[in-house]
């Protein structure tokens, strides 16, 4: 069972240049922004302009993964209802680079060189990416599967899905695909319309927005997502609990 204080681990995935590290940024800024908002305080920045100056800086590509940490605080869950309470969100940026190498025995180490991550991945110094895939779905609740309509088709997210959705037996709605367009100001429809969705995605919520324009509704989308998420292994977590307290009352009658 999911108490206060426990985290949500979201994983967001994907080929490289699709928008991963811009969107994890987005979210965990616009649940800062609300606790600004919360505290009377006015946010710094414009999130459209920050949006459009992001996609069109340069490329810089995630080295292993990055992690962004916030509060859920009262993320609604529309499908059941009920408001979830100050559960903390881990949301995995994770490299689309499978095969580059890392140094740093134990370590994965994002492209800041303040942020280290331990993880249980061997004493190795040299690494790739795709080695440290083991730890990184470790205790996975969700999965975010990003592309950009312009740079990628369905096909780009077939790894990503077999190795971080059927390996790891996750569930389809606690699976999203977002399409995330980077281009001019506008929404390719034509674009949108002609990426491939994998046959055994076409049962999860795709959503596809121009991110730099369109950020508020992406923001509405995820939002419920991760509510979904979190409220579907609380119901897990809390029918385990049930089991075991069956299975110890069942116990007692002998």
């Amino acid at each position: 069972m999911r108490h206060e204080g426990q985290k949500g681990k979201i994983l967001i995935l994907g080929p490289q240049k699709a928008g991963k590290t811009t969107l994890s940024r987005f979210l965990a800024d616009y649940a800062e922004e609300h606790e600004s908002a919360k505290r009377g305080t006015k946010p710094k920045v414009d999130k459209e302009k920050k949006m459009e100056f992001e996609f069109n800086t340069p490329y810089m590509p995630t080295k292993g993964a990055r992690i962004q940490e916030f509060e859920s605080h009262e993320l609604l869950d529309s499908d059941r209802g009920k408001i979830i309470k100050d559960i903390e969100i881990q949301l995995w940026d994770v490299s689309g680079d499978r095969n580059n190498i890392l140094l740093v025995g134990n370590f994965l180490i994002s492209s800041t060189v303040t942020e280290i991550y331990e993880l249980k991945v061997g004493a190795s110094s040299l690494l790739r990416y795709e080695d440290c895939w083991p730890a990184i779905k470790e205790d996975a609740d969700g999965v975010i599967l990003v592309a950009n309509p312009e740079e990628h088709n369905g096909k780009d997210l077939q790894i990503w899905f077999t190795e971080f959705v059927e390996k790891e037996n996750i569930s389809l709605n606690r699976v999203m695909v977002i399409l995330n367009e980077q281009g001019s100001k506008k929404t390719n429809h034509e674009q949108i319309s002609s990426f491939e969705i994998l046959p055994k995605l076409r049962g999860v919520h795709h959503s596809a927005h121009h991110f730099a324009s369109e950020s508020a509704q992406m923001k509405v989308e995820v939002n419920d997502f991760m509510a979904s998420v979190l409220g579907i292994v609380a119901g897990e977590d809390d029918k385990k609990s049930d089991d075991v307290h069956d299975e110890g009352v069942d116990e007692d009658d002998f």
